[in-house]
């Protein structure tokens, strides 16, 4: 029977990942069968100001298709740090994420959001799962996430492998935008985000956790791609989709390179000189 745990305010994430160290995770091949919820929640005008500016998102009366993730995060990380999870949070590794926008949600609208745990599987380098989030507005569902977590660990060579689409698309894409991230730019997504994970905030941080310079966020690198294409996608029945490859190192430059078609664009994000693959984003409608 699911364990419902609904929750008054926002987890302190700070609090969170200070006490990860001590978590290790453990071999249970089962989930936890909890599910955290918050409702009512307001979107303060200025954090969205402040998400849209560092994100590159023109600030608007809706939701960037990204930023309901920012409500659902710290109920994912509640999820994740709880004693029964069987992998550890630090550590873990973002490595794809997908998210629904059913319908453009209004700044102003109240948001109820939930969040749970799904589908712990083998995965070639160790073993991920899904963090299902689900954003409703009087009882609609407007916006739907998956994002999905990788622990290195035991190798599964036979495990289903999650690829990316073919690129093949992109060959005659020869130019895109180049975009120069500096040193501070996990700190800055950070601080208007609330992911203070070590490996993103300084090389410091970054380097006892395998690191040797901090990297950006994979969610924020996502968000300046779909940025990028705002005006090129819907406001509703949008499904997108990125595989994060290689971090991204800070500082570095990086380029945008996408392919157009009637109802789908193919995004890939590189280093400057193309050699190194950041991410593949997809998104249909």
């Amino acid at each position: 029977m699911t364990k419902e745990i609904t929750l008054e305010g926002a987890p302190d994430l700070r609090r969170i990942y200070a006490t990860a160290a001590l978590r290790r995770g453990n071999a249970s091949r089962t989930l936890p069968d909890v599910r955290y919820s918050r409702a009512g929640i307001r979107v303060a005008v200025d954090d969205l100001v402040g998400y849209s500016h560092v994100c590159r998102f023109p600030v608007a009366g809706t939701l960037p298709p990204t930023y309901p993730h920012l409500v659902a995060f710290p109920l994912q990380m509640a999820v994740m740090s709880g004693d029964r999870f069987p992998l550890p949070l630090l550590g873990a590794v973002h490595v794809e994420n997908r998210i629904e926008v059913v319908r453009p949600v209004d700044v102003g609208e109240p948001l109820d959001v939930s969040v749970w745990a799904q589908d712990l599987r083998p995965h070639r380098r160790g073993r991920q799962v899904d963090l299902m989030s689900e954003v409703s507005v009087r009882a609609e569902v407007v916006w739907r996430g998956v994002s999905t977590y990788l622990s290195r660990g035991t190798e599964h060579v036979d495990a289903e492998p999650s690829d990316p689409p073919s690129t093949e698309a992109l060959s005659a894409v020869t130019a895109g935008p180049l975009w120069r991230l500096g040193e501070g730019t996990g700190r800055a997504y950070a601080a208007v985000s609330g992911d203070w994970n070590p490996i993103h905030v300084h090389a410091l941080t970054a380097r006892p956790l395998g690191f040797p310079s901090a990297i950006a966020h994979g969610m924020y690198s996502y968000a300046r791609v779909l940025a990028s294409l705002g005006p090129r996608l819907p406001e509703s029945g949008l499904t997108s989709r990125v595989w994060f490859r290689k971090p991204v190192r800070l500082p570095s430059t990086v380029r945008l390179r996408t392919a157009f078609e009637s109802s789908r664009t193919l995004s890939v994000l590189e280093n400057a000189k193309g050699e190194i693959e950041h991410a593949v984003v997809e998104n249909t409608w």
